[in-house]
């Protein structure tokens, strides 16, 4: 599965969502790492990380678009004062 896909897959997965996917997974890895089963655990890992990237990036986006909506909310009362 592309970077892409993995994506696309989840659009519809929210932050919290995302949040406790890389927590399980993380955890999981633990469980495997205890059992010998190192690139079982290896794997859900670079799983967890991929998933925590996309986390950030969408957290990202958001913070981006509320601060140019709040900027604009700023432009629009300090052009009004100075009229």
């Amino acid at each position: 599965m592309s970077h892409d896909n993995a994506k696309e897959m989840l659009e519809g997965v929210d932050e919290e969502q995302l949040s406790i996917i890389v927590s399980a997974l993380e955890q999981t890895a633990a469980r495997y790492d205890k059992q010998g089963m190192i690139m079982v655990a290896l794997k859900m890992r670079l799983t967890a990380e991929k998933v925590l990237d996309i986390k950030k990036a969408r957290e990202e986006v958001q913070a981006a678009q509320i601060l140019g909506r709040f900027m604009e909310k700023e432009k629009t009362t300090c052009s009004k004062q100075v009229v």
